[in-house]
């Protein structure tokens, strides 16, 4: 003879703690997951880099227009006061000595003269494309321009941070992503952050090409990129002789999570900083050994 089960008070108290049990855990990993938590990396210092003799440095210098100079005959192009330009110009350096600092807490031998004084995620974010987001962000947050901090991710759909500071987040699930509320506003260093690691997370090389449009070379200013579905690199400065002719100033990170810093090219004997407007107008060119064309030279939404 089959028994059957009985559902009895107690079998189904049982079944109802099981159930509350598992939505909690449910949403407990959902809130987990659209709020993480940006941790900085602890990035070693050293200083112990050989000298690679790079033209127009000044060793003593700690910001960018103070660390590398103009080529003979070129100045510095005029930038207005609280532009990205002058921030860019203005951000702090590590001593230019040191190897380049990894997320990871190993660093990596590198002649660049300037490495910027930046923040890593412990878990390996701010690469390339991602150190870019960073620096344009942080821009428009120390200048408490909120409105402009959005980016869109890789599947086309848009992060505000403004909508993130008032309790949005973003549930993505592979190439699906919506926004849902899922935390209470904030406004603080930490809850901006945690924005930012979100952004890395789903933003790319993919997603600054959709949000930038082509430019002619002879257009290019600061903060401009050079971008490809591989890489990405951003114009930091300028400067200009009397004949009009241009000198530009590059930066990047890469894979694995690197601070960003400014890229050389070695020519004629010597290693300089400075890449001339002539070779961007070139069909293809080559920048820190990533080959790009003139058209991938574009501008981030409306530039800065």
């Amino acid at each position: 003879m089959n028994k059957k089960s009985v559902d009895t008070p107690a079998n189904g108290k049982k079944n109802l703690i099981i159930l509350i049990i598992l939505v909690v855990a449910g949403l407990a990993a959902l809130y987990f997951r659209v709020n993480p938590k940006w941790k900085a990396a602890d990035l070693k210092i050293e200083t112990t880099r050989v000298d690679y003799k790079i033209q127009y440095v000044n060793s003593e210098g700690m910001t960018l227009e103070t660390r590398i100079t103009p080529p003979d005959g070129y100045s510095r192009v005029k930038v207005e006061s609280g532009s990205f330009a002058e921030y860019l110009r203005k951000y702090s350096l590590h001593p230019v000595n040191i190897n380049l600092p990894v997320y990871n807490g190993k660093t990596l031998n590198t002649d660049s003269p300037a490495i910027f004084d930046i923040s890593l995620g412990k878990e390996g974010y701010q690469q390339c494309a991602d150190s870019i987001i960073r620096l344009y962000s942080d821009y428009f947050y120390e200048n408490e321009q909120f409105d402009k901090i959005s980016f869109e991710f890789s599947n086309g759909d848009i992060c505000d941070y403004n909508r993130w500071r008032n309790g949005k987040r973003m549930l993505a699930l592979g190439s699906f992503s919506c926004e849902i509320p899922a935390a209470l506003p904030d406004d603080s260093l930490q809850g901006y952050r945690n924005y930012l690691k979100t952004v890395m997370n789903y933003a790319g090389t993919l997603s600054l090409l959709n949000e930038s449009e082509p430019i002619s070379p002879d257009e290019i200013r600061i903060g401009d990129i050079i971008c490809n579905e591989y890489h990405v690199v951003l114009i930091v400065d300028e400067a200009v002789n009397k004949n009009g002719e241009k000198v530009y100033l590059i930066g990047q990170s890469f894979i694995p999570a690197v601070c960003f810093h400014i890229v050389t090219r070695y020519e004629g004997g010597v290693t300089t900083p400075w890449f001339t407007q002539e070779q961007l107008e070139q069909q293809g060119f080559v920048i820190d050994s990533v080959e790009f064309s003139k058209n991938d030279i574009r501008r981030w939404k409306d530039g800065f």
